[in-house]
């Protein structure tokens, strides 16, 4: 999403210089809106997004800029998840009592979904970008946002090669995709679960030892491509650690006796 911003920001600036001397309200309305979200949303500052994102789909329902909005609604749900709910539950709070405070503050959204690994968003507004701009610029992050992740694989190989299938999906969809930074360590991480689990699962029935080297080479393949993709250095960051900690035998996943 993060591309998604400098790229619209500097769509806004350009037209700024070239609409100045025809004073059209109307668009420069919504070019401030737009742009007062997408600062919002830069600055993670989740439940403004949500709170001013529906006055700008009502204001301008025929804006050619409603599927970013639409993304960035969504991503600012899961933002607000993901710093007011999990970040506390990972820190120890007891799951049930960060769930109350939580829905308390914001349940009146009526876009949580409660699993079997805690509260999740719907993602409504990312089947609702797609349903109504399947053609869009970011349809790559809209389709995404809405792989099912596996939330727990339960030291079993099914969930990493679910997951794995669906990130190939979509880049195979979106070959140019602004994202094959991230989805190439996501990909070599799951593989390199999927090692971890062949090579040293406690369950003796699992191990494969030629499953195992099969998808450590996997796992060491993507990590690289990962690494070629600087554009996205947070994930090319991540690549070059993990790749380092796989050479050395390192575990992320299933851990040593």
């Amino acid at each position: 999403m993060r591309y998604v911003i400098i790229f619209l920001s500097l769509l806004l600036s350009l037209n700024a210089c070239i609409l100045l001397p025809m004073p059209e309200k109307k668009l420069g309305e919504e070019e401030t809106q737009l742009k007062e979200l997408l600062t919002l949303s830069d600055e993670k500052a989740y439940q403004e997004v949500i709170e001013k994102s529906p006055g700008f789909m009502e204001s301008f329902p025929e804006s050619k800029y409603y599927d970013v909005v639409l993304l960035n609604l969504g991503m600012a749900y899961e933002g607000l998840l993901a710093t007011q709910y999990y970040m506390a539950v990972e820190g120890g709070k007891p799951e049930n009592e960060v769930k109350k405070v939580f829905m308390e503050k914001y349940g009146h959204y009526q876009c949580w979904v409660e699993t079997s690994c805690g509260l999740s968003y719907d993602l409504a507004r990312y089947k609702e970008m797609m349903e109504k701009f399947p053609d869009s610029r970011w349809a790559d992050e809209g389709e995404y946002h809405l792989i099912p992740w596996v939330c727990d694989y339960k030291g079993l190989p099914e969930g990493p090669l679910e997951e794995i299938g669906y990130l190939e999906d979509v880049l195979q969809k979106y070959p140019t995709s602004s994202l094959k930074g991230e989805f190439y360590y996501k990909i070599a991480y799951r593989f390199q679960i999927l090692y971890e689990i062949y090579a040293f699962s406690p369950q003796m029935g699992l191990r494969n030892e030629a499953k195992a080297s099969d998808y450590k080479k996997q796992a060491l393949y993507f990590y690289k491509m990962a690494l070629k993709h600087p554009v996205q250095s947070q994930y090319s960051k991540k690549a070059w650690e993990d790749l380092g900690a796989l050479e050395k035998g390192k575990r992320i996943y299933v851990l040593e006796e």
